[in-house]
């Protein structure tokens, strides 16, 4: 189906989706870390629940507060990702955010099948919150920079479906190796809580591995930037050119 959509938009008058618009490398940049924010942190989000909830047979509510640990981290460093993407741009915070969430989610692979929240959960936790911080605020900023205020909707939108559509595929990806590493244990002989242990244990490999794609991905699609403000100036001129075409 997204194959059919982007040969329609190719040859429609009128696309829905302009794909000059990838033009920019900033904003290219920043779906591609969209991308895979939603398939690394949105699916760490899901399997880390289950870990909670399946193995260390915590409430709903438990688990709830249990993820304020990273809700309250984001939101604490939430003005210093702000502060860094006017000093700096918005480059290098992707690269330290997205770095972050794959550290913390790689640490997670040390949960035992008794695990407390404190001693096992708290630190990936916190490093994922700090990642979010600075990795959605710069994403989003990346995606509307050069882009024209006429397509700030457009631009805004595409942004938000490559989030979702990571975190689709990632909870995909995630549930897969959960339960075929899940089954192998069981049929090795080890009990459910171990079996399922290990079932999560390979998927936080695995979306750790998925983040830490974003800094590479970043230092490649994403040319040298400066604060935002720069940068929409240096690129007003080439998304004018860019999507004079579909205007």
């Amino acid at each position: 189906m997204l194959v059919a959509f982007l040969i329609i938009e190719t040859r429609t008058g009128d696309p829905l989706l302009p794909l000059s618009i990838f033009r920019l490398r900033t904003l290219a940049g920043a779906n591609v870390a969209g991308l895979l924010l939603g398939g690394s942190f949105f699916a760490f989000v899901f399997t880390g629940t289950l870990y909670m909830q399946e193995v260390m047979h915590y409430s709903a509510l438990q688990t709830g507060l249990a993820w304020l640990a990273a809700s309250v981290t984001s939101m604490a460093l939430a003005a210093v990702s702000q502060l860094l993407v006017t000093r700096i741009g918005p480059k290098i915070v992707m690269v330290i955010g997205m770095t972050l969430i794959g550290a913390g989610v790689i640490w997670a692979t040390q949960v035992p099948a008794h695990g407390h929240f404190l001693t096992n959960l708290a630190g990936p936790f916190i490093a994922a919150g700090a990642g979010t911080a600075f990795s959605f605020i710069p994403i989003s900023v990346a995606a509307l920079m050069g882009v024209t205020e006429r397509q700030s909707g457009l631009a805004s939108g595409l942004l938000n479906t490559s989030m979702q559509f990571g975190a689709a595929i990632g909870t995909a990806i995630a549930s897969s190796v959960a339960v075929g590493q899940t089954d192998a244990l069981l049929r090795a002989g080890d009990n459910l809580s171990t079996a399922l242990t290990g079932g999560f244990h390979q998927t936080f490999w695995v979306l750790g591995a998925i983040a830490l794609l974003a800094p590479l991905a970043i230092f490649a699609i994403v040319g040298r930037t400066g604060s935002p403000r720069a940068v929409a100036r240096n690129e007003s001129g080439e998304t004018q050119r860019a999507l004079a075409g579909t205007n």
